[in-house]
């Protein structure tokens, strides 16, 4: 606790929710060169710098889209690095020990894709998930004053088949910190909410709770499916819900929280620019719309960490500090994380 009393040079200077950090892009660069190095992994970048600059965003260096930077950078690289036994243990402690030590976070989910962090099926999928629980469980043991917990995506791209493997698994690891599941990927014409419904219950009644990932680069109307066929009591980004009257009513009906990741969706253009951003917070904030502020890529978005996040949107004067210290507290209050600790599973 002591690592962030003493940061009294920066805002916020109180303990920060993450709520949305994808396991992929939460890996600092440096350790993604550590990873690849120690299992010989040739890497389209020799030197560090380079490689650092090649994989990392800001909102000057904006990805083409948010497709390509999947297309190109994402899915070839950044899930092949991740993947393996030693690879998600070492990610997943990191990335813990690091959000508490130097960026102000005691609770933090942490969100992936299991099957696209195993070498696409040639590592079992229990070994991996294991793995995942360890590094979590050593940087819980190291740090009594963190919290976290697990979320599995399913993939928007997958089968139905694979896709409840991924919910199976979920449930039988639940009481060792897997703690929901998402829907998430980019838009296909094969994925639609309402086939999801009845696994979605098996979820719920089994304890997981459930994100999805909708109105962020297409329309709206993701979200009123989210909410209809899977009952998502939060929505990943969310954003577009900001140009529906009717649907934000709905989200503050049922109390749906939203997940907002700023410089993310700046970077990756699912908002033109701070202006579009500023429009969309401040429609929320006016039409008493719950949201949080959240990472999303912390790693490789150029001054992503949530503390700067937050800092950015203060700085730019989309939302004061009263504002954004409520959209921490509802960070907190909206998690899906069971308890404090490591005492949390046991």
């Amino acid at each position: 606790m002591e690592e962030y009393k003493n940061q009294t040079d920066r805002f916020p200077s109180f303990p920060l929710a993450e709520l949305h950090a994808h396991l992929g892009t939460s890996i600092n660069p440096a350790i993604y060169w550590q990873i690849a190095h120690a299992q010989g992994f040739k890497l389209p970048k020799k030197e560090y710098r380079e490689f650092m600059d090649y994989i990392t965003l800001s909102p000057d260096k904006k990805a083409t889209t948010y497709m390509k930077y999947l297309k190109d950078i994402y899915h070839p690289l950044l899930d092949k690095l991740s993947s393996g036994t030693y690879a998600v243990e070492k990610a997943v402690y990191e990335i813990l020990s690091g959000a508490y030590r130097s960026n102000s976070i005691t609770l933090l989910e942490l969100r992936n894709n299991p099957m696209k962090h195993n070498h696409e099926g040639q590592e079992d999928l229990d070994h991996i998930i294991m793995a995942m629980l360890r590094g979590m469980e050593r940087a819980l043991l190291e740090f009594k004053n963190l919290s976290s917990g697990i979320i599995f995506c399913l993939a928007r791209e997958f089968n139905y088949e694979k896709n409840e493997i991924i919910v199976e698994k979920a449930i039988k690891y639940r009481r060792r910190g897997i703690v929901g599941i998402d829907f998430a990927g980019p838009p296909d014409k094969s994925f639609h909410f309402k086939d999801y419904k009845k696994l979605a219950q098996k979820a719920k009644r089994s304890g997981l709770k459930i994100t999805s990932h909708a109105g962020e680069v297409k329309d709206a109307n993701d979200i009123w499916e989210a909410i209809e066929y899977v009952d998502s009591s939060r929505i990943g980004h969310g954003i577009l819900a900001a140009y529906d009257k009717k649907l934000m009513k709905e989200l503050v009906k049922k109390n749906i929280v939203l997940e907002v990741c700023p410089l993310s969706n700046i970077s990756t253009s699912a908002v033109k620019n701070v202006e579009e951003l500023k429009f969309i917070l401040r429609t929320f904030v006016e039409n008493k719309v719950k949201f949080t502020i959240n990472s999303d890529w912390p790693e490789t978005i150029q001054s992503g960490h949530l503390w700067e996040q937050f800092n950015f949107l203060r700085k730019n004067n989309i939302l004061n500090e009263e504002e954004l210290e409520r959209c921490n507290k509802i960070a907190f209050q909206s998690s899906f994380i069971p308890g404090v600790g490591l005492n949390a599973y046991l």
